[in-house]
């Protein structure tokens, strides 16, 4: 049983060669969507919204069919940046432990890489200086502290779009009527414009506020957000927002080609959850398919964690590529720490994606993994060592789903989440399934 137990547990266990990688390090974007689900795409079957230039990342890179996250905001930042799975490191809402977890940038930092992020942080730190995306190893940021800006919300002062209030490279100052999402538009382009002509190369990392709620017009449709402040909004507003997202990523990639720097760039487009459901967005509907979906956000279905994932590297990624075997959020910071030459850093949960995208081979990871509850709500997200009887955890291969109930799907027709499986039927996958998770789920350290 000990030999089987280390077999199953390698499965998860993340391998990488050493940092033989002879190519020029690549420049690095990594842009992180929130409420972003797959139905929301044209090239992933959407047929809502005009998305041109996020449908030109599966023309001109490779789709990833499988990718998991969490399906709720803040964990899913808290393992992409760690590369480890939430029940080893995370227990509380917004809050990273910085002292304990490297990040992605922290290890691309080390190693000769200039950082920046802008957008929505929601990983806590501005207790003292120096602030959360400074300890992350971010040498440039444009944030905003999150649970003073929800404060700002109840009391109509403001919210994450209008009004705003803008922490930037230590200093802070409010926005007033500039869109935040046009102020983080920009402080990106400006980060990539300045190292043009550096001689190390860069890491930017993008969490976009959009589409989250408030659903509130953006700059394109009105000059002023005077009317539009507090947690109020109205779906009437989601497609300008989906809109926004779309000429984001254009411009992104502009800036890139205008710079001579898309080449040599590996531009990394992904979301933390799927599509919201509740307040504003309670009566959204968007059609994939021929299908009215409601959003995902707040669920481990496929519409909540299998989140959208497109690698766009010029000469390097082939265009019109498709990755169908599973990929989690945990994968990125091995991957990138490859590329960049910085070996392989201890004890992620993450597998290495850079055969995948050199075309050379594929991962090895066997499952993707999530956890949740099912639920339209966060509270069970916030502290989960206090609900972690409740919790379900969640496997995923190319073709089967299974969930710590003991509920299988078969998705060989894809995604939404289709029918379940009797419970009698299909016992080879269900005893494989859930030796596997035990497994994952026994192996140390683990919190919850």
């Amino acid at each position: 049983m000990k030999t089987l137990a280390f077999f199953l547990l390698s499965l998860f266990v993340a391998w990488s060669p050493p940092a033989t990688f002879s190519a020029e390090r690549p420049n690095v974007v990594l842009i992180l969507m929130d409420d972003f689900g797959r139905e929301l795409i044209g090239a992933l079957g959407g047929e809502s919204y005009a998305t041109p230039n996020i449908d030109a990342l599966a023309r001109d890179g490779m789709t990833f069919e499988i990718c998991y996250a969490t399906p709720m905001c803040s964990p899913t930042r808290n393992l992409l940046l760690s590369g480890k799975y939430n029940f080893r490191n995370y227990t509380a809402w917004g809050e990273y432990r910085f002292n304990d977890e490297p990040t992605i940038a922290n290890t691309l930092s080390d190693a000769g890489y200039s950082t920046g992020v802008a957008g929505k942080w929601h990983l806590g730190g501005w207790e003292e200086e120096p602030f959360g995306p400074t300890r992350a190893g971010f040498q440039h940021y444009a944030t905003f502290n999150y649970p003073e800006q929800l404060a700002e919300d109840d009391l109509g002062i403001g919210n994450f779009f209008w009004n705003t209030h803008l922490w930037q490279d230590g200093g802070r100052k409010r926005l007033g009527e500039t869109y935040s999402s046009a102020a983080f538009r920009d402080f990106c382009l400006e980060f990539i414009d300045s190292r043009s002509d550096a001689d190390k190369p860069f890491f930017f990392y993008y969490p976009m506020i959009l589409t989250h709620r408030p659903f509130v017009p953006t700059d394109l449709t009105e000059k002023s957000g005077a009317n539009h402040r507090g947690r109020k909004g109205d779906r009437v507003h989601f497609p300008d927002m989906v809109t926004y997202v779309d000429n984001t990523v254009g411009a992104i990639r502009k800036k890139l080609k205008e710079t001579g720097q898309a080449d040599n760039t590996l531009l990394l487009f992904t979301a933390d959850n799927g599509t919201d459901n509740v307040s504003d967005a309670k009566e959204l509907r968007s059609q994939w398919k021929g299908q009215m979906l409601k959003g995902g956000k707040y669920v481990p279905t496929e519409l909540g964690a299998n989140v959208p994932f497109f690698a766009v590297w010029p000469g390097t990624v082939a265009p019109g590529s498709r990755y169908s075997k599973p990929t989690d959020l945990t994968d990125l910071h091995v991957t990138l720490a490859h590329l960049a030459g910085a070996g392989k850093p201890d004890n992620l949960d993450g597998h290495d994606l850079t055969p995948v995208l050199l075309g050379t081979g594929e991962s090895t990871r066997q499952y993707a993994y999530t956890w949740g509850v099912h639920d339209y709500s966060s509270r069970k997200y916030k502290t989960p060592i206090t609900y972690k009887g409740e919790l379900l955890h969640i496997l995923r291969d190319e073709r089967w789903k299974y969930q710590s109930d003991n509920t299988l799907w078969d998705l060989k027709e894809g995604w939404p989440q289709a029918e379940t499986i009797p419970k009698g039927e299909q016992k080879e996958v269900r005893e494989r399934m859930r030796a596997a998770l035990r497994a994952l789920r026994n192996s140390e350290p683990k919190l919850w």
